[in-house]
């Protein structure tokens, strides 16, 4: 009677949900941007070099590091994903508004003039994978930059907005989705809990020395990103202790999946 249970109890329970996502790049700028660039060093004759710019598979992989060391407890990436989630947000509406303006321009034609939607003939077709969700919103906002790209060279082309404004268009969308990369990309990682910061462990010493002590709403779990895992525990801000006379510094980021589970327990 009693295997007979537990096998009905089986029959009922539905298997792992799986999902995968892939996406579309059109724009030679959003495909730049995902791939990054290597550091170039100075030649001769050339009065400087190029830095180096993260690719978007590098920045997947920091944002879910953070998210796995924000799960075990880690104070620190916390600040990060706070600093991480309000930047994407802000940087997420300025790219929109940008579009909806070239929409408005590219709208307002005479009514017996009719425009295409714009797209390349051989798009970039990228599967991806993060293990975080913030690592998604960064890839939303390329996304988001090469609609921006696309609607700016296509109003240009017909001569509904100037060069020069195609051009500051690319630029500031660019900066905005280059400082998410800059963001995960100087980001001090530190192996440090709650805890040890508490009961002013080796590791907890060291990490304060080096970046000193998180913010108290912070340290307490009172400011999170609402993409966090969940708390371990709630510290009491009254309980967060001056280890040291430092000044706080805040800390300032995995590829490809075709199929991914949705279930945070899988």
């Amino acid at each position: 009677m009693a295997e007979e249970k537990n096998a009905q109890s089986s029959a009922r329970r539905a298997g792992a949900l799986k999902s995968s996502l892939s996406i579309e790049l059109h724009s030679d700028y959003a495909i730049r941007l995902w791939a990054g660039r290597q550091e170039e060093k100075r030649t001769k004759g050339e009065r400087a070099g190029r830095s180096a710019i993260a690719s978007m598979p590098q920045v997947i992989y920091a944002a879910g590091r953070v998210y796995q060391d924000s799960a075990a407890d880690n104070p620190y990436a916390d600040a990060v994903m706070v600093q991480l989630e309000q930047a994407l947000t802000q940087a997420s509406a300025q790219i929109q508004v940008k579009v909806s303006e070239l929409e408005i321009v590219l709208s307002a034609i005479p009514s017996q003039i009719s425009l295409t939607t714009i797209a390349s003939v051989n798009p970039l077709n990228i599967g991806v994978f993060s293990r975080s969700p913030l690592g998604y919103r960064c890839v939303w906002l390329l996304v988001g930059y090469d609609q921006l790209a696309m609607k700016a060279f296509q109003a240009h082309h017909y001569g509904l907005i100037s060069r020069q404004r195609r051009d500051g268009l690319l630029n500031q969308g660019g900066h905005l989705v280059r400082r998410i990369y800059g963001i995960l990309r100087s980001w001090p990682r530190v192996d440090v809990t709650r805890a040890d910061i508490l009961n002013q462990t080796p590791r907890g010493v060291d990490a304060v020395s080096r970046l000193g002590i998180p913010d108290e709403a912070i340290m307490s779990g009172a400011v999170r990103s609402s993409f966090s895992p969940p708390l371990r525990r709630v510290i009491p801000a009254d309980v967060v202790p001056a280890v040291a006379e430092t000044e706080a510094k805040p800390p300032v980021a995995q590829g490809n999946d075709p199929a991914e589970s949705l279930d945070p327990d899988a």
